[in-house]
């Protein structure tokens, strides 16, 4: 069986990373992040670099250089930037990840859509801002 919960550790990373960066007064290397959540720095960067493609964060050259958020935190929910980086959420129908059942009124098929409705609510409120606060 798959995850239920579709949210990969390179979303996630990238949720904590600009919530770091809004701790850090808005701005924050790569190298910061790595070591604050644990991961590798040559993993993380490519992350920042994809956040930066997608016009969250806005690079800095030089010495010193790091990362700075484009936006305010307050105005970037978890679900801008799971689909930013992803994609949109995929629908489950099925706690496989193939659906088995031949009928379409299985009552975990009514789970996985009540799961995902609220996952997607629950990411839609919940701003960069607000997951800095853990911090």
């Amino acid at each position: 069986m798959d995850r239920i919960v579709a949210i990969s550790d390179t979303a996630n990373a990238a949720i904590h990373a600009l919530a770091l960066a809004h701790v850090n007064g808005g701005s924050i290397s790569a190298r910061e992040v790595a070591e604050r959540l644990g991961i590798s720095p040559t993993y993380l960067a490519k992350i920042m670099q994809r956040l930066a493609a997608k016009g969250f964060l806005a690079p800095s050259r030089g010495l010193g250089g790091g990362y700075s958020l484009a936006k305010p935190a307050e105005t970037i929910s978890c679900l801008d930037v799971v689909v930013g980086l992803e994609g949109d959420i995929p629908r489950r129908e099925c706690l496989f990840v193939k659906a088995i059942c031949r009928t379409r009124r299985c009552a975990l098929r009514t789970f996985c859509e009540e799961v995902e409705t609220q996952l997607r609510n629950a990411l839609s409120c919940t701003t960069v801002s607000a997951v800095a606060r853990s911090f």
